[in-house]
């Protein structure tokens, strides 16, 4: 038997999961090196990072880009696997940019596509509304 699941479903599920999955996260100002990034932690582990548009390692034409770590990404999809990338994607954004206080504009993380042994490298960069 199928079951279908709706993007508003789906997106309910997913930000209730990473709200607990990050619920001790911390946040780590580092400005080295002329440019700052913000490092992510939970439990004293890395699981994140957020490059500023001054980073020489930031995609072009982003102004704050998070970067998932591997790790990371493979426990969250032990518990949700990621078939809506975008709509994973944008709810990732929103919550790390609502507790930093700045619009993340971009994302980068790679994943194993639903049903798919191959990984892959998702990229993407989202408009922000003014």
């Amino acid at each position: 038997m199928k079951y279908q699941i709706t993007k508003e479903q789906y997106s309910k599920l997913v930000y209730k999961l990473i709200d607990a999955f990050f619920k001790d996260v911390k946040f780590y100002k580092d400005d080295g090196g002329g440019y700052l990034t913000y490092d992510i932690t939970v439990d004293g582990e890395d699981v994140a990072y957020i490059h500023t548009k001054k980073s020489p390692h930031i995609a072009k034409g982003c102004e704050y880009e998070l970067v998932i770590y591997d790790d990371t990404i493979l426990k969250i999809t032990d518990f949700v696997p990621i078939f809506r990338k975008k709509v994973f994607s944008k709810i990732l954004i929103k919550y790390f940019s609502d507790i930093i206080g700045e619009d993340i504009d971009c994302i980068n993380f790679d994943m194993k596509p639903y049903g798919s042994e191959n990984a892959i490298t998702y990229k993407k960069k989202f408009k922000n509304k003014k």
